[in-house]
């Protein structure tokens, strides 16, 4: 009794699979089920993806996207969090920030993301979001990195004036990366462990 149950539930997928198949065949003689090449016609493109059952998006296979939350985190002014490390590979990207800011003056971050090879690290420059802001309570930022220098590391650094901060609620911090690569380049660590060996 067993074994036809299991040779009816091949017999039911099989049968399933080679309708499914014939009706992608039949729709488009150019894209069949087991293809994976995308058209690079945006229309077609959208074409594809709304009618096709088997679709694969491969076009961006190295993106990533990570949301911390920082509520509950307490830095005294120069402290830093580590937030991103792709080393060896450097990565291209968007960070977006929601943090506490100045009520008087939102467009000076009381934070800096440092971006780079670590130990070589520099300010990454951000926009402010002023739409969707709340001076004082929670100010938005975003910008743009590793499309210069090569960047394996982002890190969140306090440099307000009080002498420390507590992040609460709804702050946090959002970082997508669209590319990684291997620099061509050493890194410092690179560079040391050459001289030392």
């Amino acid at each position: 009794m067993e074994i036809k149950k299991n040779s009816y539930s091949i017999i039911s997928i099989s049968i399933t699979m080679t309708l499914i198949l014939g009706v992608i065949s039949s729709n488009d003689e150019d894209f069949s089920a087991l293809s994976q090449e995308l058209p690079t016609d945006q229309t077609q493109l959208q074409d594809t993806i709304s009618k096709s059952l088997d679709y694969v998006h491969q076009a961006d296979i190295s993106t990533t996207s990570t949301n911390i939350l920082l509520n509950g985190i307490n830095l005294t002014q120069g402290e830093f969090i580590l937030l991103y490390d792709s080393t060896p590979f450097a990565s291209k990207g968007h960070i977006a920030v929601n943090l506490p800011c100045d009520p008087n003056n939102p467009l000076d971050p009381i934070f800096d993301i440092l971006v780079g090879r670590a130990p070589d690290l520099v300010v990454l420059p951000l926009g402010y979001l002023e739409q969707i802001s709340k001076p004082g309570k929670m100010c938005v930022y975003h910008g743009q990195f590793g499309f210069g220098d090569p960047v394996t590391d982002l890190i969140l650094k306090y440099v307000g004036d009080d002498e420390s901060i507590k992040l609460e609620g709804p702050h946090s911090i959002v970082i997508t990366t669209h590319e990684t690569f291997k620099p061509t380049t050493e890194s410092f660590f690179e560079r040391h462990h050459n001289v030392t060996n």
